[in-house]
C-alpha cells in the first residue's frame, strides 16, 4: 500500500488518499453549526439544569443537540478524514460518506424534534433512520480501518469505539421502541437500556476515539517523537475493563429508582447480584481511573519530548480534558458511593462529556480545521503536493530510531517554516501560511473559560443551584459562540459554500 507523505505540511491532516474536501467538510460545518444551536438553546434551558430537570423533554432534547447534532457530525468528518491519515488508507465509500450525510442531517433534525415534542411517532421513525446512519458510518470506517497494515492501540481504539457505537445505537433504539410503544415489554429494563446508552456512547464511544487519536495527534501538533508507546496497551484493556465491568454492573442491578440516570441507585436490592453489581461498577470506576491515569504518563511523556517547545493554548486544553477526565471518573466512583440521585448522574455526566470529550474536541479542532482550510484553497499555489514535502511518512516511526529522528527533525523544521511564515515560494506569491489564519494564542480565553463555565454548571446542577447553572451556562453559551466565530473566519462562509456547491 502507498505510503503518502501528508499534505499541507508534514505531518499535517491530509495525504493523497483523504476524501474530497466536501464529504469531511459537510459533516465538520453540520457540526459547528449545531454547536450554536445547543449553545444558544443551553442558556435557554439553564433554568431547567439547576432544577433537576435532566429527564425533561427540552433538555433530552438538548443534549441529543449536542451529541447528535454538534459532537457526533464534527467527529463524523474529522474521522473520514483523520483515518486516511492515521491508517494510511483510503476511506472504505466515498459515495456511502457523502450521501450519508444527507440522511443524518435528516434523521438527526427530526430526532431531536421529536425529542422536543415528545412523539412517539416522530421518535420512531427519525430513531430508526438516525440508527440506519450512524451504522453505515460505523461500517465504512470499520471496513476502512481494518484494511490499514498499520496495526497497534491505535487501531484497537478505533474499531472499539464504533463497535461501542453501535451497540449504544441498539440500545437507544430499543428504548424508543418501549416508548412508541412497538415493544411495550422493554419498559421493565428501560433503566437498564438508558445506563447502556450512556455508558457505551460516552464512556465507549466518544472516550475511545479521543484516546485513541490522541496516539496521533497530539505527537503531530506537538511535533514530539521518542516516547515510550508500552503505556498504551494497559490503556486500552483498562479502559475496555472500565466499560464492561460497569456494564455488568447495570445488568446486575433489578428494580432500581427511578431517575438515576439510567446507573442503578440504590432503592429495592435483589440480593446478591444487586451486591455483586454495586461491587463491579466500583472495580469498573477504579479500572477507569487507572486508565486515564496510564493516558496521563503518555501525554508527559509526549510533551517531553517535543521539538515545539512553546505549547499552543489548544495543546494546553487537551491536557486541561485530560484530568478532567480522570476528575470526571473519579466523580462517578463518588456517585456510586453517596447515590445522590439524579441530580448527582447529572452534574457527573455534564462534567465528563463537557469537561472532557467536548474540551478536548475544541483543542483538536483550532489544529485540524485551519489544515484542512489550507490544503484546499493554498496548498497548490505553494507547490505542496502528496509526493513533496521534506520527511518522512504517517508510518515512518516503524523504521530505525535514527530515521525517524531525522525525519522528526526535517518535519520540524518544515512546519516550523510554514507556521512562521517563512516558506519564500508561500511570500513571493503572497500565500497565507496557516498560521495566518488563525491566532491560537486568543483561543486561551475560550478554552479556560469553557472550562471554567463546565464546572460551575456541573457543581450547581449537583446542589440545583439555580443561579449558578445559569451563571454557568452563559459562561458557556459565550465560549461556544466566540469559538465557532474564530473557526468561521477560518472557513469564510461565503467562500466555503461555494466550494461545497455543486461538487456531489
Amino acid at each position: 500500500m502507498e505510503r503518502a507523505v501528508p499534505m499541507g505540511g508534514p505531518g499535517g491532516v491530509v495525504t493523497s488518499q483523504s476524501p474530497p474536501f466536501t464529504v469531511p467538510m459537510r459533516y465538520m460545518l453540520l457540526g459547528m453549526a449545531g454547536f450554536v444551536l445547543f449553545g444558544i438553546d443551553l442558556a435557554v434551558q439553564s433554568f431547567h439544569l439547576g432544577a433537576g430537570g435532566a429527564f425533561l423533554p427540552a433538555v433530552v432534547a438538548l443534549t441529543h443537540l449536542l451529541t447528535l447534532g454538534s459532537l457526533l457530525s464534527f467527529i463524523m468528518g474529522a474521522v473520514y478524514q483523520l483515518a486516511t491519515v492515521a491508517f494510511l488508507i483510503p476511506i472504505a465509500s466515498e459515495r456511502g460518506a457523502r450521501w450519508n450525510f444527507w440522511l443524518y442531517l435528516v434523521a438527526v433534525t427530526g430526532l431531536i424534534v421529536s425529542m422536543g415534542l415528545w412523539s412517539g411517532p416522530g421518535l420512531m421513525f427519525f430513531g430508526t433512520l438516525a440508527t440506519v446512519s450512524l451504522y453505515v458510518y460505523a461500517i465504512v470506517i470499520i471496513v476502512s480501518v481494518s484494511r490499514s497494515k498499520v496495526r497497534g492501540p491505535m487501531l484497537w481504539f478505533v474499531i472499539s469505539a464504533h463497535v461501542y457505537l453501535m451497540i449504544a445505537i441498539l440500545a437507544a433504539w430499543l428504548m424508543i421502541a418501549g416508548i412508541a410503544g412497538v415493544a411495550p415489554g422493554l419498559g421493565n429494563v428501560y433503566e437498564q437500556l438508558l445506563g447502556t446508552h450512556i455508558l457505551l456512547a460516552v464512556g465507549g464511544f466518544f472516550t475511545f476515539l479521543v484516546m485513541g487519536f490522541s496516539f496521533k495527534l497530539l505527537p503531530m501538533f506537538t511535533l514530539s517523537h521518542g516516547f515510550p508507546t508500552w503505556r498504551q496497551k494497559w490503556t486500552f484493556g483498562l479502559a475496555h475493563a472500565a466499560v464492561c465491568l460497569i456494564f455488568l454492573g447495570i445488568w446486575l442491578h433489578a428494580g432500581t429508582a427511578p431517575g438515576a440516570g439510567g446507573v442503578p441507585s440504590g432503592g429495592a436490592s435483589h440480593g446478591g447480584l444487586s451486591a455483586i453489581g454495586s461491587a463491579l461498577e466500583g472495580i469498573g470506576g477504579i479500572a477507569g481511573v487507572a486508565a486515564f491515569g496510564s493516558q496521563l504518563f503518555d501525554i508527559r511523556d509526549i510533551f517531553r519530548k517535543r521539538l515545539r517547545k512553546k505549547t499552543e493554548p489548544p495543546m494546553r486544553a487537551v491536557v486541561v480534558a485530560a484530568v478532567g477526565g480522570i476528575v470526571g471518573v473519579l466523580l462517578v466512583l463518588l456517585q456510586l458511593a453517596v447515590r445522590h440521585g439524579q441530580d448527582g448522574w447529572q452534574a457527573v455526566v455534564t462534567f465528563y462529556l463537557l469537561g472532557w470529550v467536548v474540551l478536548t474536541l475544541m483543542g483538536y479542532a483550532y489544529k485540524i480545521v485551519p489544515f484542512l482550510i489550507w490544503t484546499e484553497r493554498y496548498s497548490a499555489k505553494a507547490g505542496r503536493s502528496p509526493a513533496s514535502g521534506a520527511g518522512g511518512s504517517p508510518g515512518a516511526s516503524r523504521g530505525s530510531a535514527a530515521g525517524a529522528a531525522a525525519g522528526a527533525r526535517r518535519n520540524a523544521a518544515a512546519r516550523g517554516a510554514a507556521d512562521a511564515g517563512v516558506d519564500a515560494g508561500a511570500k513571493r506569491e503572497r500565500i497565507p501560511v496557516i498560521a495566518d489564519l488563525i491566532q491560537l494564542e486568543r483561543a486561551r480565553p475560550v478554552l479556560y473559560g469553557f472550562a471554567a463555565g463546565v464546572v460551575v454548571l456541573a457543581a450547581s446542577s449537583a446542589v440545583e443551584f439555580g443561579i449558578g447553572a445559569v451563571v454557568g451556562s452563559l459562561v458557556i453559551t459565550v465560549c461556544i459562540l466566540w469559538f465557532v466565530w474564530q473557526l468561521g473566519r477560518v472557513v469564510d462562509p461565503k467562500r466555503v459554500a461555494k466550494e461545497l456547491s455543486g461538487r456531489d
